[in-house]
């Protein structure tokens, strides 16, 4: 049961990290921002394994890890242009669709089968995910097909989908790697190994890593603040350290529980940023979301309990 908690941190971390990119993508090139920010955090638990030391490996580790980050390179490239298209409480929902195809993939590549509760409490998260983001009042009603009808005229959501689909994939090759190293050192190489393709990336595509005043003009840019100008390294470092929380937290959960659950709990993140939105955005209509999020908490505890 410990498991719980500590992929609940995940959650916490990955709404988080969502609204971190939200925000910066509108000042820094989304290959930088993903390279920096996946070299931060891969230094930082590099730097713990010199104090842990390396784990044993095991046979399978490469092929994980080749398997992963090759899938997680094309998924977070869909992902950011996803968020710098399309609003955070349209596309993020979508991700919701992860554990259901989990049910099928986690079968396939890992043998892994939730129980009946299990498989309620991952369809009661995914239902309410999409209740959580709907407006009420003023004639609107609740929907759960809402997000699913925008596929058709929203192209932020089409990439969603699909970066849904491929996260059901790769997360169990996330766990091949945690079970032939650990779950500091897997989530250290992943990021290191993802950190390196992506700054190669944005060098390549000659994408200009600063922060860009929105009205500047020309080839110099703007400071997004000068009385800060180490900013970008202070910014790197927290959405670095966000992402090495959320690696630990969820690789060590997958050491405990079947992929489908651990994710499922992970996706608790759709809860926590309709939140952080109310808190530190001051957004409206929270009123009429408290029964979707009475629903996916409803489904995590019948994971948590009986799954």
């Amino acid at each position: 049961m410990i498991w719980f908690p500590i992929a609940l941190l995940g959650a916490i971390s990955q709404a988080t990290y969502s609204l971190s990119v939200k925000v910066l993508l509108q000042r820094i090139p989304p290959f930088f921002l993903a390279g920096y920010s996946f070299l931060t955090a891969s230094l930082i638990l590099f730097s713990l394994i010199l104090f842990f030391g390396i784990p044993p490996l095991g046979p399978g580790l490469l092929p994980a890890v080749a398997a992963t980050v090759a899938i997680n390179v094309v998924a977070t490239i869909l992902f950011y242009r996803a968020l710098s298209t399309t609003d955070l409480s349209l596309c993020i929902p979508i991700l919701a669709f992860t554990p259901v195809f989990l049910i099928l993939t986690s079968f396939i590549i890992l043998g892994e089968i939730p129980t009946l509760a299990g498989a309620a409490g991952i369809f009661l998260v995914t239902a309410g995910a999409f209740l959580l983001t709907q407006k009420s009042g003023h004639g609107q009603t609740a929907s759960l097909f809402t997000p699913l009808l925008t596929l058709r005229h929203d192209q932020g959501v089409r990439y969603m989908i699909f970066v849904a689909f491929l996260y059901s994939l790769s997360v169990n090759y996330d766990k091949e790697v945690v079970l032939n190293s650990s779950p500091l050192f897997g989530s250290a190489l992943i990021l290191f190994l993802l950190a390196i393709v992506f700054l190669l990336i944005a060098v390549l595509t000659r994408t200009r890593c600063s922060f860009v005043a929105r009205d500047s003009i020309g080839p110099d840019p703007v400071p997004s603040d000068p009385r800060f100008p180490h900013s970008p390294f202070f910014i790197y470092g927290a959405v670095g350290m966000i992402l090495a929380i959320e690696g630990i937290s969820i690789n060590t959960a997958y050491t405990m529980a079947i992929v489908p659950y651990v994710i499922t709990i992970k996706r608790m993140s759709i809860f926590f940023s309709v939140l952080f939105g109310w808190l530190l955005l001051h957004e409206q209509h929270i009123r009429g979301r408290m029964f979707g999020a009475l629903v996916m908490i409803t489904g995590a505890v019948v994971i948590g309990l009986w799954g």
